[in-house]
């Protein structure tokens, strides 16, 4: 068991929309949505939310948040690297409103409640890179985050790093962050991630 303290511990869940785990998402043909769905991460996800809400742990959603106003200007100036191909090609313009919010809200199995927070992020990975996610948890006085979101590999492990950085103790939730196969998936949680803090499933925390 890994034992938190509930009194300075926050759940950061990174990037858990619909454009990456929704079958008709923008990006679902990374296959997160359908992998997250297999190895039933969107359940124990809403498990842990349920466990942590009760005992006050603050839940704190990062976001990718679109600006359809700039999007072509922004994408424009992307690097021309695998990453950001699929979004150079994007024109947001031309996505109605509508879809537009769709797209960029937190997948309904998550739903955000009035108590949450939600940081928004812009054309990065690391989910403190330009946000003020570092003085929400210094406000909330918490030194340990525990993790769940999409892509495990990607802006999960980025943000991961940024707490690392920034001197937080880190748990990645295995159970609770979404990759694109078991082969990317297992890397990161047993090579990457524990040389930035702790792993383990959501059942194995001991809440104190």
């Amino acid at each position: 068991m890994v034992k938190i303290k509930r009194d300075s511990t926050a759940f950061v869940i990174v990037d858990a929309q619909n454009f990456v785990l929704h079958e008709n998402g923008l990006a679902a043909q990374w296959g997160a949505w359908k992998f997250a769905r297999e190895k039933g991460i969107v359940k124990s996800t809403v498990k842990a939310i349920e466990r942590f809400r009760v005992e006050k742990i603050p839940i704190i959603f990062v976001i990718m948040e679109l600006r359809p106003q700039i999007s072509h200007a922004l994408n424009a100036n992307l690097p021309d690297i695998d990453f950001w191909k699929p979004i150079k090609g994007l024109d947001f313009t031309k996505i109605t409103h509508e879809e537009g919010e769709f797209q960029g809200r937190v997948i309904e199995e998550f739903t955000p409640r009035p108590e949450d927070l939600v940081v928004a992020k812009h054309h990065t990975m690391s989910g403190f890179h330009g946000t003020d996610l570092d003085r929400i948890l210094i406000s909330l006085h918490c030194d340990t985050l525990l993790f769940g979101g999409a892509i495990t590999n990607l802006c999960v492990e980025g943000t991961v790093r940024g707490a690392f950085d920034r001197g937080y103790h880190s748990i990645v939730l295995s159970d609770c962050v979404v990759s694109v196969s078991e082969e990317a998936q297992r890397f990161a949680t047993e090579f990457v991630f524990p040389k930035f803090g702790r792993v383990c499933t959501s059942e194995e925390l001991e809440i104190m």
